[in-house]
């Protein structure tokens, strides 16, 4: 079934073709994943984990 995708600070956020489906992203070099209801809800959750990265490596 197709999708639709973007990329958003490296990460790929996707969201099915199917009615209410969430957006999903997944950072596989860092195990981080997880759904939103928003598009902006995706990109903030993908803000802190990345932050929280940066934060472990300091």
């Amino acid at each position: 079934m197709p999708d639709s995708s973007q990329t958003y600070r490296g990460i790929q956020i996707r969201q099915f073709d199917v009615p209410c489906t969430p957006y999903v992203w997944t950072h596989d070099e860092t195990n981080g994943h997880d759904m939103a209801e928003t598009l902006k809800e995706a990109r903030a959750q993908i803000d802190r984990h990345l932050d929280q990265l940066q934060g472990d490596e300091t």
